[in-house]
């Protein structure tokens, strides 16, 4: 099975690339078995996933949510910063 990942913020400095399409071993491949491919190819991005938002066609999803071939994972760094209006 491919997916499409797309990496946002300072994820895509970790990896050195804006999306890579990644081949999952299985038909049944979950968001967390993309992120423990991910977490061994790129050990920079282990310690950041606890706080990484992850959306699977434009949907925030879970990491128990089962992929589809083809699908579009963006994964989404806690932003910060910006200046507060009063």
């Amino acid at each position: 099975m491919r997916v499409r990942v797309v990496f946002y913020g300072v994820l895509k400095e970790d990896v050195g690339a804006t999306e890579q399409t990644l081949e999952l071993p299985s038909a049944q491949s979950t968001v967390e078995d993309l992120i423990a491919q991910l977490e061994a190819a790129y050990p920079t991005l282990a310690s950041r996933m606890d706080s990484v938002a992850l959306a699977v066609n434009d949907q925030i999803v879970d990491r128990s949510f089962t992929l589809d071939d083809g699908a579009k994972v963006d994964l989404l760094p806690p932003v910060s910063g910006g200046q507060a209006s009063v």
